[in-house]
């Protein structure tokens, strides 16, 4: 599902004293099983196997003895304790999450969604989608920021399977 993006004018970029500030509004939700990424290589999706029907994932998400909704918990942990990310959407019965993460030196918004899938067996797994609203290139940094996560995430739940 494509992103729908509204700029609006709202007061504060300092150039010859006047300001001007661009907000981002009215975000659609991720829809994982109709994705369809750009031609861009800015983005990063880890989903699970057959997932995303019209969409290549880069990398299959790992699959852990967790309820969805005690992994979705430990994974907002790791998340909030970022610097520069703001939760900006959540659908706590969906189980789903979008986050803006700004880049250090110029402010550049990332927007990241995570949807968190429940299993047989008490097992679960998530979706990332990580993308670069501006450039064509991200040099790497969504695939390393969501690889970073899941890292982190193993800390506290270990995956049965990677």
């Amino acid at each position: 599902m494509r992103r729908a993006w509204k700029l609006s004018l709202s007061g504060s970029f300092l150039l010859a004293g006047m300001s001007l500030e661009f907000v981002m509004s009215e975000i659609q939700r991720i829809d994982f099983v109709k994705l369809k990424r750009p031609r861009s290589p800015n983005t990063f999706l880890m989903a699970p196997d057959g997932l995303c029907k019209d969409a290549r994932t880069d990398v299959v998400s790992p699959v852990y003895h967790s309820s969805a909704a005690k992994l979705r918990q430990e994974l907002l942990r790791v998340i909030i304790a970022q610097p520069r990310v703001s939760h900006s959407f959540k659908d706590d019965v969906d189980l789903y999450d979008d986050f803006v993460i700004r880049s250090f030196l110029f402010s550049f918004p990332d927007l990241i969604a995570v949807q968190f899938l429940g299993q047989k067996g008490g097992k679960s797994t998530l979706a990332i989608y990580s993308r670069s609203v501006y450039g064509r290139s991200d040099m790497g940094v969504n695939r390393a920021r969501a690889m970073g996560w899941i890292k982190a995430l193993g800390k506290s739940i270990e995956p049965i399977s990677a």
